[in-house]
């Protein structure tokens, strides 16, 4: 591996390109560019950190796929960031509806750790240990029968 040297201080870069997880990376900057880049974050609802991460790696493909005509623009990059947002925000409101609904919360509550038994729409006997709010969910639907004209 290269060892990059300014002023007499080589990088230790040994080891990154086996790197699980994620490294850090400082750089100095004009204050006015960081109230920048602070306020692009805060807009797209990241945290500056995540939104520095994006754009360097939305910089590092445009450069490593530089010869395909198909590559997007910075605002195309960010609507589809807004557009996964806002996905991400609808799908937590559906989940948010199951998950935060008050009688699941306390039956949950109250049945958490206990196997429950219920009748399912056959008419037979099932049985399950309520470790999570799902399984209460699993009870409630699976033993509802509804009423066939």
């Amino acid at each position: 591996m290269v060892n990059y040297q300014r002023n007499g201080r080589a990088l230790q870069l040994e080891g990154l390109e086996n790197a699980r997880n994620k490294v850090t990376l400082g750089f100095k900057c004009d204050a006015g560019t960081k109230i920048q880049l602070a306020q692009e974050a805060n807009q797209n609802a990241m945290t500056l950190s995540e939104y520095v991460e994006t754009v360097v790696s939305l910089r590092h493909q445009r450069t490593n796929h530089a010869p395909q005509k198909s590559s997007y623009t910075f605002n195309e990059w960010e609507s589809k960031i807004n557009n996964a947002k806002k996905q991400t925000e609808q799908v937590q409101t559906q989940l948010d509806f199951y998950e935060k609904n008050p009688l699941l919360l306390e039956l949950f509550k109250s049945h958490k750790g206990q196997s429950v038994s219920y009748l399912n729409v056959q008419g037979q006997k099932q049985s399950i240990v309520i470790n999570q709010i799902a399984d209460v969910f699993t009870v409630l639907i699976h033993s509802f029968n509804p009423q066939k004209p």
